[in-house]
């Protein structure tokens, strides 16, 4: 894991202090070294205590802090191709580089043992034979196995691309104006040039081309399996017997793959079983492994979670949260997200104040269960949709929800982990356990329109690897209300003057032409409770101050925890 900046000039100026400006507010990401490579200089490796201009300047730079999880010191980026045509930074995890490696290291040199490096190898080699970036990218998508966001210069045609995976499970954003085409992995190291309204994603899947003008085309480059087409109307898997034996063969293959060469991991731990399915996984793979939870102290989450570590001997660490601790994690919170939405901070929060345990623990890699209610119907008001439009509308939504994580859940995730140096790991989003999970009949996951529970191939796989039954199939609430989370937001609100009296009309239509983000908000609230999933207005315009109040008008924001400690005082007692 690490941070990705870049800059290209449109007037010919040197982007060098720029580039360093960039990868200071994401020191976060990378703690283990920095580096940059203007023009065709060397990467100049710096310690981030030594940021200064190293080198002549130039109009175009790549920037790169780095999380040392494969490869050691010597994975350090950018790399260069062979032929010195190619500069590459990557950020995210390729499992299959080993076997990619082998094929490539006849032919290239390699500096290092990452997993990254295989990357300007393998497009170094398929840009020789079609003399297309953009094709080299397209078969790049078809081989990687893993997660990743990209970008790379080909110095020959003067090229930039920039690329996300297919899920988008790592995020990349760029802007361009008249002056110069800017990019980053978080949102706020543009912002810090005074680039706020303007910032883009990557699309998942996608790749963005910036020719040598400062250009931008955007491409495809990377197509869902058919398993994932909506007009599939046969299933591959059509009992449990199959389903569970496919199901266990491709989730044990996907955690063997992201915990090999790792001797510790962390597990953010709810309680739930998609947390407890990969824990019990984890724990016959990994030598140490440490659940973390955080939450009130009565919440349902803490008290389960406990009570399942226990009896299933696993080690829980609990992060105790408070009203106090809240207030003053809200805007570092809204920092290091980047984003204001009350779901979005409601669901941050806990897993923000359980990584602060692990970052304690010295942990660099944690796993999650996220993705497990998208590809198994486990949400709530999945069974309604059974009843109301039937199994094919369900398994729409299913692949509408699969598709949408990248800014509803896994941006937000990546971002919270990361504010400690800790990189996620999900490994039911390994391609494999999706096309297994979408083979499945989803009959036998969502039983009828009365199911509760839902994802019960999931939940039988668990019951048959040793996991008691009334673990596996208990039902949780989200996050934000199992963690106790909401109900505390709602009295700092008040507490601050927040309440309904503040609300006016005019903001009230402002909200309703907002996006709404995470399926419950888009779509779960035709089929459920709408009250549940509904955001209070005084809540939300709370958390726009703060968020006004971190970011500002004019972009301004913090570069250090340190500041960002004596912002977020500051904060409180203005509010």
């Amino acid at each position: 894991m690490c941070g990705i900046a870049g800059i290209l000039n449109k007037n010919n100026q040197g982007v060098t202090q720029d580039l360093i400006l960039m990868l200071s507010c994401m020191h976060n990401r990378g703690p283990d070294g920095v580096a940059i490579q203007v023009g065709q200089n060397k990467p100049n490796s710096l310690e981030s205590s030594e940021l200064s201009v190293p080198y002549v300047d130039g109009r175009f730079g790549l920037g790169h802090v780095r999380l040392a999880i494969v490869g050691g010191q010597l994975g350090r980026q950018p790399f260069t191709s062979c032929d010195g045509r190619l500069t590459l930074e990557h950020n995210g995890e390729i499992y299959n580089y080993k076997q990619i490696r082998n094929r490539l290291r006849s032919d290239h040199d390699f500096v290092s043992t990452s997993d990254s490096e295989v990357i300007i190898h393998f497009l170094e080699e398929k840009l020789t034979q079609s003399g297309s970036l953009l094709e080299a990218l397209r078969k790049m998508a078809r081989i990687l196995d893993g997660v990743y966001s990209i970008a790379v210069k080909d110095h020959k045609t003067g090229e930039i691309a920039l690329v996300r995976d297919l899920l988008g499970v790592r995020q990349l954003y760029y802007c361009e104006d008249p002056q110069q085409v800017t990019f980053a992995s978080e949102q706020k190291a543009i912002w810090l040039l005074g680039r706020k309204k303007s910032v883009k994603r990557v699309m998942p899947g996608h790749a963005v081309i910036i020719n040598n003008k400062g250009n931008l085309r955007e491409y495809r480059i990377a197509e869902p399996p058919k398993t994932l087409e909506s007009n599939m109307r046969t299933f591959r898997y059509n009992t449990f017997e199959d389903a569970i034996r496919a199901y266990k063969r491709a989730l044990t293959l996907s955690m063997k793959k992201r915990t090999e060469g790792l001797d510790r991991i962390g597990i953010i731990f709810s309680g739930g079983i998609d947390s407890v399915l990969v824990a019990w996984l984890a724990k016959h793979m990994v030598k140490e492994v440490i659940c973390y939870n955080a939450g009130t102290p009565d919440s349902l989450d803490i008290l389960f979670a406990d009570k399942v570590a226990e009896e299933l001997q696993l080690t829980l660490k609990v992060n105790i949260i408070t009203k106090r601790s809240t207030e003053k994690m809200l805007p570092k919170i809204i920092h290091a997200i980047e984003e204001r939405n009350a779901l979005q901070v409601e669901v941050a929060l806990p897993i923000y104040s359980a990584m602060a345990l692990a970052k304690k623990d010295h942990v660099k890699v944690v796993f999650s269960g996220q993705g497990a209610d998208e590809i198994f119907g486990g949400y709530s008001w999945y069974p309604n949709i059974v009843a109301t439009e039937g199994y094919f509308s369900l398994r729409d939504h299913m692949i509408e929800d699969l598709f949408l994580l990248y800014k509803e859940t896994l941006e937000r995730e990546d971002k919270t982990t990361m504010a400690h140096g800790i990189e996620m790991r999900e490994p039911y989003l390994d391609r494999q356990v999706i096309k297994t999970a979408f083979d499945i009949n989803p009959k036998l996951n969502v039983k009828g329109p009365n199911d509760q529970l839902g994802k019960h191939v999931h939940r039988k796989l668990a019951d048959q690897l040793g996991i008691p039954k009334e673990i596996a199939y208990r039902h949780k609430a989200a996050a934000q209300h199992g963690s106790g989370i909401h109900f505390i937001i709602d009295e700092i609100a008040r507490e601050n003057n927040f309440d309904e009296s503040r609300i006016s009309s005019s903001y009230l239509d402002e909200l309703e032409k907002r996006e709404l983000l995470g399926s419950s908000q888009r779509y779960g609230f035709k089929y459920g409770n709408k009250d549940l999933w509904l955001t209070s207005p005084h809540i939300q315009k709370y958390l726009d101050r703060l968020f006004e109040a971190v970011f500002g008008k004019s972009s301004t924001f913090i570069d250090s925890s340190d500041e960002l400690d004596l912002l977020t005082n500051r904060i409180i007692k203005k509010i």
